[in-house]
Formats: C-alpha cells, structure tokens, sequence
C-alpha cells in the first residue's frame, strides 16, 4: 500500500497537459521572445501603414535592417569581452564592479557606434540630415540594447527582458495607433521609443541591484589577458551573418535600389531569408533551452567534482550525461526544425501557400540551410560554454570567407542559384564545428585542467 500511494502521489505531482503547454509557451518566449516581438512589433507597424495607405513602408524596413546588422556588428566585441569578465566574476561572487564595468562597455559601445555609423551615413548616403540623424541616434540606441540583453541573460533575467521587450514594443504599437503616421522618420522615432523600454527599464535593473558607491569606469576587463579574443571571434560570428546581405545589396544583377547608393536591397534574397530566419526561431528555442536545462548544471557538476578530486566513476557519469544531452539537442533540432522545414517546403512545392517572390528556388535553398546553421550556431555556443575562443575563431572565419566566396559564385551563376551560398557555407562550417566540439569532448578533462592552470 505504501508502494502504491507514494505512485499516486508521484503522479498526482506530475504537471498536466495544461500546465505543461504553459511552461513550455512560457520558456520559449523568453528564449525567442524579444526576437519574435520586435518581429511582430514591425510587422504590425508595416501592416497598420500599408493599410492607411496602400503602399509597404520599405524604406523604413530597410534603416531598422540597416541599423541592426551594423550595431550587431559594432557592439559585439565590445559585450562578449563584457559578459566574459562578468562570467568570472559571477562565478567568484565578486557583484561590485558588475555596473561600472557596464557603463564602461556603454560609452565604447555608443561611442564607437555613433562614430561609424555618422561616418557611413553622412559619407554614402543622400538623404536629408535629419533622416542621418535618426539613423545614428537608432543605431546606437540598437548596441546599447544588445548590451543590455545580453547582460541580463548571462543573469538568468530572461523574464525581465521579456517584459521589458512586451512593455516597449506596446508602446510603439499604441503610439502608431494614435497618431496615425506614415511618414519614415516618425516611424523610426515611434520604433526609438519602444527600444527604449528594455534599454532604460535593463540599466535601471543594473543600477539597483549592483550599484553599492559612486559610479566609476571600470575598464579592467578590457586589460585582461587576451582579452580580444572573445570579441574578435563573435564579431566574425555576426559579421559571417549578415556578410552576403550586403553582397547581395549592391550586386547589380540582384540589387536594388531605393532611395540612394546606400540604401539598397534584394527583394529575391531579403524576403525570403527573412521568412527562413523566422521559422528558425524554433531551432533557437531549441538550443537555448537544452543549453540552459540540459547542460549546464551537468558541466557545473563536472567542473567541481574534477576539481575536486572527485572519483573518476562520478566524473564519467557527469561527461556521460553532458555527450547525452548534446547528443537529444541536435536530434531535436534535426527532427523538430528539419520537420518543419519539410513541411513549409512540401507547402510550397504544391503551391498550397503561394510564394510572394518570383523566385522559387531561393527559398529552399535557405530553408535547407537554417538547419545546417542551426547546427553550428549550437556548436558555437557550446565551445564558447568551454571558453574555447580560439576554435570559434577559427570557425567564424571560415564561415565568414566561406559565405563571401559561395555567396558572390551564386551570383555569378544567376538567379537559380541565389542562397546556394548560404547553405554551402552553412553545412561545411556546420560539419567541422561538430568535429571540433567532438574532439572538446572527448578532451574535456583536459580542457578544464589546462584552464585551470593557465588561470593560476
């Protein structure tokens, strides 16, 4: 009887359908949440204007996709040389340079970015100053917000920043619905204040929790040694992104133009992707979920039993479980992603949703490389889990000089062959991050101890 009610008890405590649907919807909007907002926050805003006034705001689309890929691009040195000195000092519980350190990182962030981002807008383009302005003041807004984010990530504050996310693309969305605008700059300053949420709500988190005297620079974690690594690598991680954008951009066999030299686009190659990255949000999920519930705590447990002297039995158990999880990871993103990329082709291919371009092979193309780019966006942030920025260097690399060359002999074969590129480049850097992180692996111990040493 005792057997039976402590069975009852277990599976009374078991969270049901319900619960379970929740915790999930829950997990995936703070993994994909601010991402999938500011999405439908555009989306919205696009829908709302080409409704007032039949005509899609491109312009507008086009100096928010703009100011992101090239804040991406400027702030992300600056933030992963941040978070990495912030890891260490989370690990070694030392909370008090955790602000000053952030506001350092600020002021090279919105330094750098308002200096090139005025000295490419104001030398390549020809819209009136006031549309530069803007551009500037949304670009540097854009690399204090990567900053912010990603700061309270590595906090486990991925609610915060999806409320703050919800809070500030509500307001955008409210401000739209009440003035009615349809011109670009009142649209991006519309877009500015809802950015502003997370950015000002994120600081002002910060500022409470860690501020204990007076606000000081604190530029010691650019002083470490090697420092520039981790920066180096992740800026070739997000320039290796959005490199065949702009290959694309000004091609002029696959270019655009639609107000002046600088603003320009593919719409055979920019919508598609756009609708290929998008359907990618569930392989993000997917990663950033398995990373967080799944290895983790597995690697903490390893790195303390082996420095610890713990038996090599237990240690095996710990590396067992981290090769498991890695291993349920890239199943799941194989079936749950590849699943779904079958299914939007098989759609497509039947013509039972209508594509909106004319081109119908980029978007498999595309579609079949998200997966393969899932792959080894996952292995990147596991190497990057095992402080290993020298091989992350190397792999971004290849997978930058791999999308430009693959990207630019696409073009040259003609419109058949647009996004060939893209996945070429994908599943080649995809294979040879598996094998890296195979060989890390499988040398873990050695791995953690060497760190170990080269930190004492």
């Amino acid at each position: 009887m005792a057997g039976i009610s402590f069975l009852l008890k277990k599976h009374i405590k078991r969270p049901h359908l319900a619960s379970f649907l929740m915790t999930e919807t829950e997990q995936a909007s703070q993994a994909v949440g601010p991402w999938f907002l500011t999405i439908s926050c555009l989306a919205v805003m696009g829908l709302l204007v080409n409704l007032a006034t039949g005509k899609s705001p491109t312009l507008f689309f086009l100096v928010i996709t703009y100011a992101t890929g090239l804040s991406l691009v400027i702030s992300s040195p600056v933030y992963t040389v941040l978070n990495r000195f912030l890891a260490d000092e989370l690990f070694f519980r030392r909370t008090d340079s955790i602000f000053n350190a952030l506001i350092a990182s600020s002021v090279i962030m919105g330094s750098l970015s308002m200096f090139i981002s005025s000295a490419v807008i104001f030398s390549l383009s020809s819209v009136t100053a006031n549309y530069k302005i803007t551009f500037v003041v949304l670009t540097t807004l854009l690399s204090l917000l990567w900053c912010i984010v990603s700061v309270l990530n590595s906090l486990d504050k991925d609610r915060l920043t999806f409320w703050l996310f919800v809070t500030g693309m509500g307001i955008s969305i409210g401000f739209l619905l009440l003035t009615g605008t349809s011109d670009i700059q009142g649209l991006t300053l519309i877009f500015i204040a809802g950015i502003t949420i997370p950015i000002v709500g994120g600081y002002a988190f910060i500022l409470k929790l860690y501020l204990r005297e007076s606000v000081m620079m604190d530029w010691g974690f650019f002083m470490r040694p090697k420092a520039y690594k981790p920066g180096l690598a992740l800026f070739l991680v997000n320039l290796g992104f959005w490199i065949d954008k702009p290959i694309f951009w000004y091609s002029k066999t696959a270019g655009k133009s639609i107000v002046d030299p600088f603003f320009r686009y593919s719409p055979q190659y920019d919508f598609p992707f756009f609708v290929a990255i998008s359907l990618m949000m569930i392989a993000t999920f997917i990663v950033y979920r398995g990373i967080k519930k799944e290895i983790r705590n597995p690697f903490r447990l390893f790195i303390f039993k082996l420095l610890n002297n713990f038996p090599f039995r237990e240690l095996s158990m710990e590396k067992v479980n981290i090769v498991h999880s890695v291993r349920h990871i890239m199943l799941r993103i194989l079936l749950v992603h590849g699943g779904v990329v079958i299914v939007a082709l098989f759609f497509v291919s039947t013509a039972i949703i209508p594509l909106p371009w004319t081109n119908p092979f980029v978007f498999h193309y595309l579609m079949i490389g998200t997966i393969f780019f899932a792959f080894w966006f996952f292995c990147i942030l596991l190497i990057q889990y095992l402080d290993d920025y020298d091989s992350i260097l190397w792999l971004a690399l290849v997978f930058f000089i791999l999308n430009i060359v693959c990207t630019v002999v696409s073009i040259k074969l003609g419109w058949k062959y647009y996004g060939l590129g893209f996945m070429i480049a994908c599943m080649v850097s995809s294979v040879l991050s598996l094998i890296v992180l195979n060989s890390k692996l499988g040398r873990l111990e050695y791995g953690i101890f060497k760190k170990a040493g080269q930190a004492s």
